[in-house]
């Protein structure tokens, strides 16, 4: 198996978590979390491949998405080493966009971390990687993750066909909203 490293690594962190750059080791929590039904319910369903062929598979995917500006960061509460999911900030394929995205274990569902880690997300996109806009999409039906998206100050902005897999719900935020929000 090849190692996996971030190009340029950037940690996070947010008053509870840890957010550092995917290295190989974590890929046995992503796996772990990408087989569960529960996880991947609005996602497409569990994950089929073997473990090889899924590491082979994602680390090819984290290789035209990840740089320099772009990251898939591994959520940990401080100073604890369990897995609690990803967020990552990425573009979106075949368009000029670039989305915010979360993945998370059941147990630590509804605790505010998905919240948490986006808005750091979100301060890196636009404070240190210098981007205009963010987005970030979900399946019709995954209200907590709309919920997500909004409660960050993201807005719906209509759908977008993500990937060639149909339209989904589209948000959308701008520096200058981002901004705007972290005065008050």
């Amino acid at each position: 198996m090849i190692e996996f490293a971030h190009p340029a690594p950037h940690a996070l962190h947010t008053e509870r978590l840890s957010l550092t750059d995917l290295v190989t080791a974590d890929f046995v929590s992503t796996y772990a979390m990408d087989t569960n039904e529960a996880v991947m319910k609005y996602i497409g369903g569990a994950e089929q491949r073997t473990f090889d062929d899924y590491y082979a598979f994602i680390t090819q995917r984290l290789s035209l998405w990840i740089g320099e500006r772009f990251h898939m960061w591994a959520m940990r509460l401080h100073g604890r080493d369990e897995f609690l999911g990803w967020v990552m900030i990425k573009p979106i394929r075949d368009t000029q966009h670039v989305e915010v995205g979360y993945r998370m274990l059941p147990s630590s569902w509804g605790k505010g971390y998905a919240t948490e880690a986006t808005r750091a997300v979100l301060d890196y996109g636009f404070n240190v990687a210098g981007l205009d806009e963010i987005t970030g999409v979900t399946h019709p039906d995954n209200a907590a993750s709309q919920h997500v998206l909004t409660k960050c100050g993201l807005m719906r902005d209509g759908t977008l066909n993500y990937n060639g897999g149909g339209e989904i719900p589209f948000y959308r935020m701008a520096r200058s909203d981002f901004e705007v929000a972290n005065r008050r």
